[in-house]
């Protein structure tokens, strides 16, 4: 055969191919863990608001002295409560329409968490001083956050509706 210099076409269209593998399969796993990251990252800042929420929540409802209204507990749930050591009428409420939770104070929101797809409220009665009437032994709160697919609860016993005898 004669000498041959440089590349033959049959060489650079295999290079080419090759390339193009090795660079398909590197961008496929850069994407996977670039995308197992991101969604890590958002689960666990989730996880952290859901849980500082269930911590205020629980903060608000466990020194309550009374409900100042009847608790609303199916769709825009609200429970509205006095409480002798937290100052004014606070209302915990979740509004459905913007996926949000939040305090209310003299009027103004204080926002707890956005992005919840569900959210339910269940008051547990029970005589618990034996005098013949039924007191809040325990508000259960339950929510689901957009993208976490996760529930967050908690049970909430208030130290201050029992009345003693």
């Amino acid at each position: 055969m004669k000498n041959q210099k440089g590349l033959m076409l049959v060489e650079l269209i295999t290079v080419l191919v090759l390339i193009g593998i090795i660079g398909t399969f590197a961008t496929f796993f850069l994407y996977l863990g670039v995308n197992s990251y991101v969604n890590t990252k958002t689960a666990s800042e989730g996880a952290l608001d859901a849980q500082m929420a269930l911590d205020r929540m629980t903060l608000e409802l466990r020194d309550m002295n009374y409900f100042t209204s009847a608790p609303v507990i199916t769709g825009n749930a609200s429970l509205s409560y006095k409480s002798e050591v937290l100052a004014g009428t606070r209302v915990l409420k979740y509004d459905s329409a913007a996926h949000t939770v939040a305090i209310n104070l003299a009027g103004q929101d204080y926002r707890l968490l956005e992005n919840v797809s569900s959210f339910n409220l269940s008051i547990t009665a029970k005589d618990l001083n034996y005098d013949g009437v039924d007191d809040v032994a325990a508000i259960e709160v339950e929510f689901n956050l957009d993208g976490i697919g996760k529930d967050f609860k908690t049970a909430i016993f208030p130290r201050h509706m029992v009345k003693n005898k």
